[in-house]
């Protein structure tokens, strides 16, 4: 990291109390609190887009139609600390002098280096950031970093953008509060508090990016992306970039999708989530909004305690090109990859590695149901991934292709499964019986191997096998 930010860790590392003027106790944890804050989890130097230390915002904006020209917010003119004081002043400073920026035609806003502690009373149960407006480039100083002060509330958005256009947020750090949150119970006693976010997008937000940014230590997730109304026939949230952004040790998720459509996520490291359910890297999970049309490349996955992804109701949603670890005598609760039924997704040429059994066993790839019928007539199709000490488990389910894959100390299992397409893999384990199993399956089959030689597999379309089944 560069040298300020070291010094900046340091200081975030070793304090004792945040020297900090919060009036409401209710809001916010007072300066006499004990405070304990520890350092983001490292990335991985074999990721193939390695991530080290903060990042610079980019020099090319990815949206041409914002204004080129530039402010730097001052400091000093606007009474703005930079020291992690003050944290409702900052707040509110901040916000006024982004919008006068952007109301003076302002489009390129920058903020300089330093450690900015934000975080104000929104609500009961909300803590209040920054929100940005439309058409306009958020960009962080590399030496600059957004802190959300410790707080006793459920929810909170460091950064807010909420039905907007147009904006970009890029470089620097944003770090939430997870060391030092307040859990206090609500009138019903539950005290999850996983709500805390770093990045907010949601209602009719379009061509959204979030790049080169550090995101970590939040108490729900790193970004959460929340689209159109349950039940709404058309996602009004669309056009959503994450590209090439740390995510370090945020609670809950690293991103979230909970309603959106036409969403890239790509070049990412995420890693070491963890603390409440369900602890994904990336989370699909609609909750009765819209999900479609959403890219998850190139990605670099690792220590996530729940698993990388989770698809549950996703429509034409391709996985292609990451590599997903889980390892070194970790924790884990479900597997890198995980679906539900009734979501469709197109899973190719990812790199999947166990070295740590998950609960549910060495599955690199698992598929929950349930006995109700699946209602998506879409196929899923699952070809070209490397599976390292790990398998594939599908039950209760149907309209499936696997092909092509190679799996090396793994297997294929699948229970009560219809119109499966199976063919050309390659299964290498040293139990005949454990590498291909079947229990109610039909289909068809045709190519596969088990370490190196043919091996039959007699599916038939209309008709239910069994084969070698082992619990």
């Amino acid at each position: 990291m560069p040298t300020y930010i070291q010094k900046m860790f340091l200081m975030f590392c070793c304090a004792s109390s945040i020297v900090s003027c919060f009036n409401d106790t209710d809001d916010a944890i007072t300066a006499s609190n004990s405070v304990t804050n520890t350092a983001l989890s490292a990335t991985d130097p074999n990721n193939p887009n390695p991530i080290t230390g903060a990042m610079a915002p980019v020099t090319t904006l990815p949206i041409s139609s914002i204004s080129a020209r530039q402010y730097v917010i001052e400091l000093e003119r606007w009474d703005i600390s930079n020291t992690r004081q003050d944290p409702e002043n900052t707040t509110d400073n901040l916000q006024s002098a982004i919008d006068w920026a952007v109301n003076e035609g302002f489009g390129q806003i920058y903020l300089p280096e330093g450690h900015y502690l934000i975080g104000k009373y929104g609500n009961d149960i909300y803590q209040a950031g920054i929100e940005l407006p439309s058409n306009i480039a958020f960009l962080l100083d590399q030496n600059a970093i957004i802190e959300m002060a410790p707080n006793n509330k459920w929810n909170y958005c460091a950064i807010a953008v909420r039905g907007k256009t147009n904006v970009v947020i890029s470089g620097g750090i944003i770090l939430g509060d997870r060391d030092n949150h307040e859990y206090t119970p609500r009138a019903d006693g539950a005290t999850a508090h996983d709500e805390g976010h770093l990045i907010c997008i949601e209602n009719e937000s379009k061509s959204i990016f979030v790049t080169q940014v550090t995101l970590g230590k939040a108490n729900g997730d790193g970004i959460l992306i929340v689209g159109s109304g349950r039940n709404s026939e058309v996602q009004e949230l669309r056009g959503v970039t994450v590209k090439h952004n740390n995510f370090s040790d945020n609670r809950r998720q690293g991103v979230s999708i909970v309603g959106g459509a036409d969403i890239l996520i790509t070049e990412n490291e995420i890693h070491h989530t963890s603390g409440t359910s369900p602890q994904f890297g990336v989370d699909i999970e609609g909750a009765g909004r819209i999900n479609e049309n959403i890219t998850i490349t190139q990605n670099y996955f690792h220590h996530n305690r729940g698993g990388d992804i989770v698809n549950t109701d996703g429509r034409t949603v391709l996985v292609e090109d990451n590599i997903l670890l889980q390892g070194e005598n970790g924790e884990y609760i479900d597997g890198p990859l995980v679906y539900w039924k009734n979501a469709d997704w197109t899973v190719r040429h990812n790199d999947i590695t166990m070295t740590s059994v998950s609960v549910n066993n060495w599955n690199g790839i698992i598929m929950y149901s349930n006995d109700r019928p699946k209602t998506n007539p879409n196929t899923t199709v699952i070809e070209n991934n490397t599976c390292n000490n790990c398998g594939f488990y599908m039950y209760k389910g149907a309209d499936l292709v696997v092909k092509d894959n190679v799996l090396s100390n793994g297997h294929l299992a699948f229970q009560e499964m219809t119109n499966l397409t199976l063919e050309n893999n390659r299964v290498e384990h040293p139990n005949r019986c454990w590498a291909y199993r079947f229990l109610e399956v039909s289909g068809t089959a045709n190519g596969n191997t088990y370490n190196g030689d043919e091996f039959e597999i007699p599916l038939q379309e209309t008709t239910p096998w069994d084969g070698c089944w082992i619990n």
